[in-house]
């Protein structure tokens, strides 16, 4: 008899057989510390120059209120043989730029090199194809609930508040939907938590393929889901949310020859200039949840005061 563990696999064509193609190294930027919707985060440095700093128009952004706009660069040189040195230089910031722990207007950085920029460390590394997408993997894991594919209640509560300091700053609308669906122990006990789970991870993939590119949904309890909507007033946040709850309920998981249904209600707000922060607007906006949820079910409610 033979043994199965005798035998190997064997997935590559006979005409491939030999040293595979090297895959080019790239000059990699990870950040290894700072905000939580940042870390893990990696970045190849393909052009000659890229500025750091928490400004829009940066080639690298940080979640960091100590960063500067436009808080350092760095620079690729190339010479006749391809790299020569990679260069650091701070752009005049307060709060300076900190290479290996010591300050520097100027710096030549070497592979292993942690560049702090406010309360972000910044470690420099050369990496292959497979370095790069154990990196990217990484960050998918920090920041993903693992049943959904929805961004995990960590990584969408500290959005919310990166995205209300944005709205305070600018003046330009927030809105956030927190939804949550009815009678849920109900699909539970009936069909199995198994199924539950099954329904759930459909339900989210609804969610996501009714949002647009900007809007960032994530999973912040057993089967409630926040949805944040940057530059959104209520009126659009409203009509986004009929649109998901409307959704909920054609949504049907079958299960042999019986379907899982459910409803959704939701609360609804857009972010005011004299709220706190974000957090502050959750709770509001789980208020108005919490009375769709009194008033019947399978409905939206706003909270609309300063608005």
């Amino acid at each position: 008899m033979i043994d199965p563990l005798d035998e190997t696999l064997h997935d590559q064509p006979a005409d491939a057989v030999g040293e595979a193609p090297r895959d080019e190294r790239s000059i990699l930027l990870v950040i290894v510390a700072g905000s939580e919707l940042d870390f893990g985060r990696h970045f190849v440095l393909e052009r000659e120059e890229t500025t750091i700093g928490r400004g829009d128009g940066c080639g690298i952004v940080v979640h960091d209120a100590k960063a500067s706009k436009a808080h350092c660069a760095v620079a690729v040189v190339l010479g006749s043989r391809g790299v020569e040195r990679i260069e650091i230089r701070d752009l005049g910031t307060t709060n300076g730029t900190f290479v290996n722990g010591e300050r520097a207007d100027r710096a030549t950085l070497m592979a292993g090199d942690k560049v702090r920029v406010g309360d972000t460390v910044l470690q420099l590394r050369y990496g292959d194809g497979i370095e790069r997408e154990y990196h990217a993997r990484l960050f998918q894991l920090a920041a993903r609930d693992a049943l959904t594919g929805l961004h995990n209640k960590r990584f969408i509560a500290n959005e919310l508040e990166n995205q209300a300091r944005i709205a305070r700053r600018s003046g330009r609308p927030l809105s956030v939907i927190l939804a949550d669906i009815d009678d849920f122990k109900q699909v539970n006990d009936r069909f199995g938590h198994l199924a539950g789970d099954e329904y759930l991870a459909g339900f989210a993939g609804l969610l996501a393929r009714t949002l647009r590119e900007q809007d960032i949904a994530g999973r912040v309890g057993g089967e409630e889901f926040l949805v944040v909507l940057p530059e959104t007033a209520l009126d659009g946040a409203l009509q986004l949310a009929e649109r998901i709850r409307q959704g909920a309920a054609d949504f049907a998981l079958r299960r042999g020859n019986e379907e899982i249904r459910a409803t959704l209600s939701a609360g609804v707000g857009q972010f005011a200039s004299g709220l706190g922060g974000g957090q502050e607007l959750l709770e509001l906006v789980d208020r108005a949840l919490y009375q769709a949820k009194r008033e019947g079910k399978n409905r939206t409610k706003a909270w609309a005061n300063g608005v």
